[in-house]
């Protein structure tokens, strides 16, 4: 390290010189910084754009995937006796011509004896007889089968009435319990009959009325009972069939049947779309389409100042805080100007809307101009897209199921489909993309977000993955280099100095000697 001597000898500004001096050498170290810093910029440009397209994504997937776009109402001709609801897959007209008998679901009801006559919710179990043990409870299940395992539920003497029917009817034993009137009952939680079996069993629940004595006793009155559940028997279109429950899925239908009847007319379901909702969801699918196509464009159309370089610590302090925070809206604008992952993903995107699909089968709704979904006119634009929404409500309304698949579709990239061959007369298998407009356009938006990630990683990526992380490493490495490299030129520029001074004051203190004689 140099000892300094700023100027006490010679009057000169030492600091104000090596500073100026300094300045010209660390010009090469301002634009590495510079571009160092536009990097950063353009880095965080990229992954904002990944944000957005994941946004995107999830929004489709939220609202074009998960949820049907052809949702469909159901209508009862007798909704006292069965309600329906309709999937988008609901098809034809279902008739149930007959209600024999409603699924109901099994019970155990215990005995009333001495002891429990007189209990109330907060008796003890042990008042009754019951030691520290544990009930086993096995229960039908949806599926109309009675549990493999069962479920237990141990019991401790200090513990209430109340507290046991709790602790059974929030566990997963499929039943509900209730104690009134000085009796237990458990009622199972699913209907129906299970094959050569009860649908509810319990073992080690004596003390509490279901002994094999208590289901014995003479005394009506008084006695254990148990009621076996019961399937629900019907006829729909001619076919009489049987359900666990009362509400079941037939044909894309969610049917309930509420009462038993087997007189007048049946009661025939039928299925209308919706096509004022499904017409609003393609609207906001457009809305919010557009919105992402027309922010990247004004990413790609946006200005570069390159006359605006990103400011140094230095040219910050000379500048007022209105002057950087406009010198600053120049240096960014534009870090995505003309860039060639943006056009190309748009591109992809835009290619996507003129593609028909050869899986629908009526050809009359396999594009999507056929259904009133067109670009823009003005190329300029970059594909946004507008709705024809009177053609569009004609292709819902006559084919909801073919405008369905054409836009959500999962299909498959290689999927293969039936064509007759029109010079042959012959049908023929062809591979060939089947896949709805949002499938291809999520699966599109996919590879744009992988192009993204090359050129700009992600947050938790290391710099060594992506292409503008390698570019910065190295601006980092050359920019410490030349940072140690203007240390050594500052420390010869003060040593020069100090050995001036030095030799003037040399100088200095013999010329006084020389006056003194």
């Amino acid at each position: 390290m140099v000892n300094r001597i700023g100027g006490l000898v010679s009057g000169m500004d030492i600091d104000g010189l090596v500073q100026k001096m300094m300045r010209t050498q660390r010009a090469p170290l301002d634009r590495l910084f510079q571009n160092k810093q536009i990097g950063e910029w353009q880095r965080d440009a990229y992954r904002a754009v990944n944000t957005k397209i994941r946004a995107f994504d999830t929004y489709m997937a939220d609202n074009l995937v998960l949820k049907e776009l052809n949702s469909k109402t159901a209508s009862s001709s007798n909704s006292k006796l069965v309600d329906a609801k309709a999937a988008g897959s609901a098809s034809g007209t279902i008739s149930i011509e007959e209600v024999k008998q409603l699924a109901t679901a099994g019970r155990l009801v215990g005995a009333k004896t001495v002891k429990t006559e007189t209990a109330t919710g907060s008796t003890k179990l042990s008042d009754l007889g019951v030691t520290s043990s544990t009930i086993d409870i096995k229960a039908i299940q949806n599926n109309g089968t009675l549990a493999k395992e069962a479920t237990k539920i141990s019991i401790i003497e200090d513990m209430t009435v109340d507290q046991f029917i709790n602790k059974v009817n929030t566990s997963n034993a499929g039943v509900t319990a209730i104690f009134e009137n000085g009796r237990f009952s458990f009622t199972a939680k699913n209907t129906g009959d299970v094959i050569n079996g009860e649908e509810i069993e319990l073992v080690g629940a004596d003390a509490l009325g279901f002994s094999a004595a208590d289901f014995a006793n003479p005394d009506t009155s008084k006695k254990a009972s148990a009621t076996a559940g019961q399937n629900a028997v019907f006829t729909v279109n001619g076919i009489e069939t049987e359900r666990t429950s009362n509400t079941f899925s037939i044909s894309g239908y969610n049917i309930t049947l509420k009462e038993k009847f087997d007189q007048g007319p049946a009661v025939t379901i039928t299925a209308t779309s919706n096509v004022d909702e499904m017409v609003d969801k393609v609207k906001d699918f457009v809305k919010t389409y557009n919105g992402f196509v027309k922010d990247l464009m004004d990413q790609t159309n946006e200005t570069r100042y390159r006359d605006y370089p990103p400011l140094t610590d230095e040219q910050r302090k000379e500048l007022s805080e209105s002057e950087v925070k406009l010198w600053d809206e120049k240096a960014k604008s534009g870090l995505l100007s003309r860039d060639s992952i943006l056009r190309d993903g748009l591109s992809n995107m835009r290619s996507l809307l003129y593609q028909s699909n050869p899986a629908v089968e009526d050809t009359n709704y396999n594009t999507l101009y056929k259904i009133g979904i067109t670009t823009t006119q003005n190329y300029n634009d970059g594909g946004m897209i507008e709705i024809n929404e009177e053609k569009l409500r004609q292709a819902l309304t006559e084919n909801p199921d073919a405008v369905e698949q054409l836009l959500t579709s999962t299909g498959n990239k290689n999927g293969t489909v039936t064509k007759l061959n029109p010079d042959t007369g012959v049908e023929e298998t062809i591979t060939t993309d089947t896949r709805g407009f949002v499938k291809k356009l999520r699966d599109s938006l996919e590879g744009f977000k992988l192009a993204i990630e090359d050129k700009a990683g992600r947050a938790n990526m290391a710099d060594e993955k992506f292409s503008i992380g390698r570019d910065l490493k190295a601006t980092t490495e050359r920019m410490d280099n030349l940072k140690r490299r203007l240390e050594t030129i500052e420390q010869m520029y003060w040593k020069q100095f100090t050995a001036m001074e030095q030799a003037m004051n040399k100088a200095s203190e013999q010329s006084s000697i020389f006056m003194q004689r």
